[in-house]
């Protein structure tokens, strides 16, 4: 799979984003190989800090045909817990890898 990586500013930030990002691609190397890529990846990953998760989406949409979006604790505007972020990140790269599975 290839992945694109994204971060936001970290101007702000409740997580950890390089040591979450670190876990995400541990769990993804369980079950698939992956590239990271600067465009035409099958998934993206735009990493904020914070809820905002302020980068313009629009200005890399184009780097990755599926984006998941993190902002803090929240995937794709949706509340997760901290200690579960990086199982619950892998899993929707997987799903946006092979959308309808």
């Amino acid at each position: 799979m290839k992945l694109r990586i994204k971060y936001c500013g970290g101007c702000n930030p409740i997580i950890n984003r390089s040591k979450l990002v670190a876990a995400v691609r541990n769990e993804l190397s369980k079950s698939v190989d992956v590239e990271i890529v600067d465009k035409d990846a099958d998934v993206g990953l735009l990493v904020g800090g914070c809820h905002v998760c302020c980068p313009n989406l629009s200005q890399i949409e184009d780097q990755a045909r599926q984006w998941v979006i993190v902002g803090g604790d929240l995937v794709d505007h949706l509340p997760v817990p901290t200690e579960q972020l990086p199982q619950i990140i892998a899993e929707r790269i997987i799903q946006k890898q092979h959308p309808g599975s």
